[in-house]
């Protein structure tokens, strides 16, 4: 559940990547095929948008363990 309320705090285009990669598990590829753009930007937006889960993850559960 946590993690399903973080990912939806994420801006449209990471969380977009984040989940035709990570739950449909799509191809690059494919997931630059479908969103219309190069292959580095769903490289770029897929790092990106994993680094800023891990962010508000660490601090929710910074949060939860004080």
């Amino acid at each position: 559940e946590t993690i399903q309320r973080t990912l939806e705090e994420l801006p449209l285009k990471f969380r977009e990547v984040i989940l035709l990669c990570d739950m449909e598990e799509m191809t690059y590829e494919e997931i630059a095929h479908i969103l219309r753009v190069p292959i580095g930007t769903v490289m770029s937006r897929l790092s990106r948008g994993r680094r800023a889960m891990r962010t508000l993850l660490s601090g929710k559960l910074q949060g939860v363990t004080r």
